[in-house]
């Protein structure tokens, strides 16, 4: 018989203000504006430790996801490969481009995101992608992590481990 675990993570700390605009189509996109995200992970392994009773000890993890977290907090999220987008840093000031719009902030203060859109669809993808590298040691073989835009409001992206062969 084949056992598995799943933890289940949704603290009320597993947040992350930040600003974006989403782009609908060649003609149409959001003005600027800002949520405070919430965030929930579900972690599912093979191995659970009969002997301490526990898969993975919750304090580990929770630093893990805040700590990540923390990189996108009070910042202006950008999708770094969209063709409409124009990034120039002058010094410690990034500017942004896109159509008839000029914006101008610290380079600190902006995340360029590998993808063409800032929706939670994708927010939900890049933190699951970057949360099951950072898990790795932990035997993780699925993440499910959701992100919440406003209350009633997500998108979630299920990631699965391929299995590894082991030969004889």
């Amino acid at each position: 018989m084949q056992s598995h675990t799943t933890l289940h993570l949704y603290k009320q700390n597993f947040r992350f203000s930040a600003a974006h605009f989403l782009i609908f189509d060649a003609h149409r996109a959001e003005r600027l504006h800002g949520h405070n995200y919430q965030v929930e992970v579900e972690l599912r392994g093979e191995q659970f430790n009969h002997q301490s009773g526990y898969y993975i000890e919750f304090k580990e993890i929770k630093k893990i996801i805040r700590d990540r977290l923390a990189r996108w907090n009070e910042t202006v999220l950008m999708p770094a490969r969209n063709e409409e987008m124009k990034f120039a840093t002058h010094g410690t000031t990034l500017e942004i481009i896109f159509r008839e719009r000029r914006y101008a902030f610290p380079v600190s203060e902006v995340v360029l995101l590998p993808t063409n859109n800032t929706s939670v669809e994708h927010l939900s993808r890049i933190l699951a992608e970057d949360l099951m590298g950072l898990l790795n040691a932990y035997g993780v073989q699925t993440i499910r992590v959701q992100v919440e835009e406003t209350q009633g409001q997500a998108a979630s992206c299920t990631l699965t481990r391929k299995s590894r062969v082991v030969d004889p």
